[in-house]
């Protein structure tokens, strides 16, 4: 049996695998041949990962399935953590990211975000195609200069949910920002997967926010992936981070 950290297929692609796997199974074996038995050895290892709940395959792109999440209306969840360290300290990154305002400075594609109360706002995203998408987002957790937990909906359903942590870095170097996320895939760990090489996933966005977010605090400005400034994005002047003080 496969360990719960193991698990990276949803229970969609599970039931998908289970009928493919038994239908190639007893395809394979109405009548005897190299390709029917090849199709029967095919289904036999589809049934085993519907069984596992593992495919090998989605190892080097790190699905990893939670199906136990923290929210109740979430059945299944694709899970994805990130860090960086960032010279600063602590209590300054929480702050900057605590201000939701500061974040289309280095979130990719969110556009704007309107803060209702210190709970409750609304995120303006540029979807690829051109048609934009608005969630929205409620704080379920705020630990000052430590932790901010959130929960977001999409047209009242569930889209997804972690928190972000802000600890000392060892040796007195910065502060780690640490992303936890949890989101539901329609598409299953399949579509997961091919969002991911694709460069679409949100654990590309995550990646890219960090990176940015750190070149916000040390240096005072975004850099684009093709070398060059963004310009606009300084941080002097914003929620209280000062770069030139590290």
């Amino acid at each position: 049996m496969q360990r719960r950290e193991k698990i990276n297929l949803m229970r969609i692609d599970r039931l998908g695998y289970l009928v493919c796997g038994l239908a190639l199974v007893g395809w394979g074996m109405r009548r005897r041949s190299i390709a029917r038995s090849g199709a029967a050895g095919l289904g036999g290892w589809l049934l085993y990962q519907a069984y596992t709940g593992y495919n090998p395959m989605f190892t080097p792109l790190g699905i990893r399935v939670n199906r136990e999440p923290g929210e109740a209306t979430a059945n299944e969840t694709i899970v994805l953590d990130q860090a960086i360290t960032i010279n600063a300290t602590r209590e300054e990154l929480y702050r900057f990211w605590r201000n939701l305002e500061n974040l289309p400075n280095f979130a990719p594609r969110v556009s704007r975000v309107e803060v209702f109360d210190e709970i409750h706002s609304r995120w303006h995203i540029e979807a690829m195609n051109g048609r934009a998408a608005v969630w929205e987002s409620e704080v379920t957790r705020d630990d000052p200069g430590r932790e901010i937990a959130w929960r977001s909906t999409h047209n009242e359903v569930l889209n997804h949910f972690g928190s972000v942590q802000f600890r000392d870095a060892p040796g007195g170097r910065g502060a780690v920002v640490a992303v936890h996320l949890e989101y539901v895939s329609p598409a299953g760990s399949l579509g997961a997967a091919v969002a991911r090489m694709a460069g679409q996933a949100p654990e590309r966005y995550v990646t890219d926010a960090l990176r940015r977010l750190k070149q916000l605090v040390e240096i005072g400005e975004v850099v684009t992936t093709y070398g060059q400034p963004a310009g606009a994005n300084r941080t002097e002047g914003v929620a209280g981070v000062d770069s030139s003080a590290h």
